[in-house]
């Protein structure tokens, strides 16, 4: 089935914040799911633990374009049955934050479309709450 989905939210943080929210491995796991070999860097294949979706838990990635600290591009493979899809973050700074537009578009299973849909939403809070704990940091 096909996945088209597109979220533009505003996030009340500056997008150095946004930026390292989405690009740090431990934020990334506080946020989305847990990743133990994520790197910004294109051409890096990572893994992120799921609790629903994937075959055996995996949801297995890729890295495809990088351009800090406004886009980043990921292949996102739930199982073989499949081609990836991807998942695209587009930053802007915007007066009171930093906007935020993120598609994520591919091949799926039908039951998939849903949760994405309806997962999105809550993992976008939690990327908000995460990149403004990371700006009051600073």
């Amino acid at each position: 089935m096909n996945l088209d989905l597109a979220f533009d939210e505003l996030l009340p943080a500056p997008v150095d914040a946004v930026w390292d929210a989405l690009t740090d491995a431990a934020a990334i796991s506080d946020w989305l799911m847990t990743t133990p070999d994520f790197r910004a860097q294109v051409g890096v294949r990572f893994m992120m633990k799921t609790t629903h979706g994937a075959e055996d838990g995996w949801v297995r990635a890729e890295v495809l374009e990088l351009e800090p600290p406004r886009r980043m591009v990921w292949a996102w493979s739930v199982g073989d049955r499949y081609p990836p899809t991807t998942v695209t973050f587009e930053l802007t700074p915007e007066a009171g934050g930093t906007r935020l537009k993120l598609t994520h578009v591919g091949e799926v299973e039908p039951f998939l479309v849903d949760l994405f849909r309806n997962g999105w939403p809550g993992r976008i809070e939690l990327l908000t709450s995460v990149a403004q704990r990371r700006s009051d940091d600073e």
